[in-house]
């Protein structure tokens, strides 16, 4: 169960009983002027005279001073493996949204399918209608752009994204996030606060919500739907609706504060009230007021009494006789202000929610899509999965967020106290000295984006790059390219082949692999520079192999071309060097998505296989047998090569007749893995010793040849990749070059 926060009644709660009790006391001016007063305290969106930057959680001191329960979202902590999840784009970066797809039977509202992507059409009456386009919209005031600033230099979200890949920025968030200490106040949309222990939650799929994530986001909501001057929805937060319920349970005797709220709810067609179900689940309550109906959209379709949203409107109902009673309270949108007398409608058929912790998530996005008649958008568990971690970026780096960097919420004695106590603020926030604070401390704690990369290890920078890489789904962009190389010979690779190598169901491509030969041999050059030493190990790719046509029937082999096949074998630009002189000659090999490494050691005259691949019991009891056809090729061309790029060597001898030597416990991947492990032993082979890398999935050493492929220095296509990109390259680089110092 969700736990509560402790704590004693202010100073501030106990002045304001003076002047106002939830009893009817007389001190209560009853008439309009008076209600003016606390309407400019607890101000809403929707009406007009209303600053609509203020959230409905922010005057906490001026609500009724009975003890309020503040109570958190506390669900199971099982959950299914998430489906992959559709993904992309922030404020800056932004590519085609791509929608997951569930049974059509699992996504019916009285029995009609859910909008698709394709089918989505513009709803006037929607809060989220603009957000078909995709467009970005700033609302902020240049003259105001000394308020607010950015947690992460440069990076801001000023419009609901509804594509939920995560780019560089949103990574680079996450760790902001999770460094941060637990009591830091991260967030402040309005008057609502997130600390770190609240956010980070949004990164573990198992964590349940709280109200404050719940809150800052209904905040985003009203921001959006103000830019987009929708004033015909109202979005309710956390808050305020248990006060409705509380009222409701209890009774009251005459206007309060939360009257003047609800008299907020008449200028409006549809109000979202978040219900919370004794701390175990999360759903939305509509009322509409078109069709005289509220309406009920639960992820999980729970079978039973809403004892919790009876209460609520009981509540509400309270407040609407009070009004009613108020000549000026007449309204001819609403036509019934018996909301306890309206149907109770249940919109959803199945369960969308496949998982016990994401209620919340998916409450938001039944507010966000909601339009009184159907979902704007298309959601599913795979979606909301995407959402989660979305979120926390939106959230973080959201344009009206200005959380003091250095806040942080003062510890709270438990042992004194009643469980279901309040904390509330001694003194009003003072918004002008909190934005001269916000402009220098976030300037002096948070950094930018490279700064924040440069704190992080090789494996985050690499991970994180990866990951961005795997979110791309613009068909446009991933045909672009952006690695090449043209000396010896050219070689490209698109977005798309960088993409498949951190797909474990693909084998390496080819041109894949001879980039990284590439880029092992000119390390192995440089470093040799450096030392001013011999290049003793020489290199081929996989070009030398397929000149040779081993895996086309004799009948249909090409005449071999000596010349082609020689140029194959020769040095490698960047340094004089003569193969003769060269120790080890590795020759890697190719058949179907097998990749075995033939290591040739002209000193002792020795042939090395490895071979990372699971042995065939035909060859178990005769493991050299599998090798015999290959090597027999390898001494027939050659020697052909050789005759032409160095005469008279020992590379000239038939290595048929070399001593022929298996490495051993190396074997058994996954064949898909096999070009990688073959590229990983090329770079640490060592005099008969092979380092073998641990695997778990093989995933991570994926991860490492792409990262070696991205910080190739000859890439001449560098300026096709987004600068985030380059950002998380250059501080790859530079990490890697303080490893080398170091050792």
């Amino acid at each position: 169960m969700g736990g509560r926060r402790k704590g004693k009644p202010s100073a501030s709660t106990e002045k304001f009983e003076e002047k106002m009790n939830d009893n009817g006391d007389t001190n209560i001016d009853h008439d309009t002027d008076g209600t003016n007063i606390i309407e400019e305290k607890m101000n809403h969106n929707g009406d007009p005279n209303i600053d609509h930057d203020t959230n409905g959680t922010n005057t906490f001191e001026d609500f009724d001073n009975r003890p309020l329960k503040k109570t958190k979202c506390s669900e199971s902590s099982v959950m299914d493996d998430p489906l992959p999840t559709p993904t992309i784009s922030g404020s800056s970066m932004i590519s085609e949204c791509s929608e997951s797809s569930v049974p059509e039977s699992e996504n019916k509202i009285n029995g009609e399918p859910l909008p698709t992507a394709q089918t989505t059409a513009k709803l006037t009456d929607s809060p989220v209608s603009e957000l078909l386009n995709e467009k970005p919209v700033s609302t902020v005031d240049e003259k105001q752009q000394d308020g607010p600033r950015p947690i992460i230099n440069n990076v801001t979200y000023d419009y609901l994204p509804q594509d939920y890949t995560i780019t560089l920025q949103d990574e680079c968030a996450h760790y902001v996030i999770e460094d941060a200490l637990e009591e830091e106040l991260l967030v402040k949309i309005e008057d609502v606060y997130v600390k770190q222990c609240y956010l980070v939650c949004l990164l573990d799929k198992d964590k349940w919500l709280d109200d404050e994530v719940i809150s800052a986001y209904i905040c985003c909501m009203r921001d959006q739907v103000h830019v987009q001057n929708d004033a015909t929805v109202y979005f309710e937060n956390p808050f305020v609706t248990r006060l409705l319920k509380r009222d409701g349970e209890i009774g009251i005797h005459g206007p309060t504060s939360l009257t003047n709220i609800v008299k907020n709810y008449l200028n409006h067609d549809l109000i979202h009230l978040p219900i919370n179900i004794k701390d175990s689940h999360w759903y939305l309550a509509c009322i509409n007021v078109e069709k005289s109906e509220i309406q009920v959209l639960d992820s999980l379709c729970w079978e039973h009494n809403r004892d919790d949203l009876a209460n609520t409107l009981k509540g509400l109902q309270y407040h609407l006789d009070i009004l009613k009673s108020q000549e000026n309270a007449n309204n001819q949108n609403w036509r019934d202000l018996d909301v306890t007398t309206w149907p109770i409608t249940e919109k959803l058929q199945k369960p969308i929610q496949k998982d016990s912790s994401s209620c919340g998530l998916f409450l938001l996005k039944f507010m966000e899509y909601w339009t009184g008649h159907t979902l704007s958008h298309m959601i599913t568990q795979e979606i909301i999965t995407s959402f989660r971690s979305k979120l926390a970026a939106i959230l973080l780096c959201w344009k009206t967020n200005t959380a003091p960097p250095t806040a942080t919420f003062e510890e709270i004695d438990e042992s004194e106290g009643h469980p279901d106590d309040v904390i509330m603020s001694d003194s009003p926030f003072d918004q002008n000295q909190s934005k001269v604070s916000n402009s220098s401390s976030s300037e002096n704690k948070y950094q930018s984006l490279v700064s924040v990369l440069s704190n992080l290890s090789l494996h985050e920078l690499v991970g994180g790059l990866c990951n961005y890489i795997k979110s791309i789904n613009s068909a446009q962009t991933l045909e672009k390219i952006w690695i090449k190389s043209s000396d010896p010979y050219p070689i490209s690779l698109t977005l798309k082949n960088l993409q498949e190598m951190l797909n474990v169901e693909l084998p390496m491509n080819r041109d894949c692999f001879n980039l990284v030969v590439r880029k092992i041999m000119f390390d192995n050059i440089q470093t040799e520079k450096k030392r001013r030493g011999l290049i003793s190990k020489h290199y081929l790719d996989m070009r030398f192999w397929r000149i040779t046509d081993f895996a086309r029937h004799p009948e249909y082999r090409k005449k071999l071309d000596v010349e082609q096949l020689a140029f194959s074998i020769r040095s490698w630009p960047g340094i004089k060097y003569s193969i003769s002189s060269c120790r080890w000659i590795h020759i890697p090999i190719q058949s179907g998505h097998d990749f075995i490494l033939i290591i040739l050691d002209k000193d002792t005259r020795t042939v090395y296989i490895l071979d990372p691949t699971p042995i065939e019991i035909m060859y178990q009891r005769n493991p050299l047998a599998k090798y015999v056809h290959r090597i027999l090729w390898i001494a027939e061309h050659l020697p052909k090569a050789m005759s032409k790029t160095c005469p008279g060597s020992t590379w000239n001898e038939n290595i048929f007749l070399w001593q022929q030597k298996i490495i051993h416990d190396i074997s058994g991947h996954r064949r898909e893995l096999s070009g990688y492990l073959i590229a990983f032993f090329m770079s640490t082979w060592e005099d008969e010793k092979v380092h073998s890398p641990f695997l778990e999935d093989g995933y991570e050493l994926r991860k490492q040849t792409l990262g070696q492929l991205l910080t190739f220095k000859e890439n001449e296509c560098e300026d096709n990749m987004p600068s985030g990109v380059l950002d998380f390259i250059n501080c790859i680089r530079k990490t890697k070059t303080n490893m080398n110092v170091k050792t």
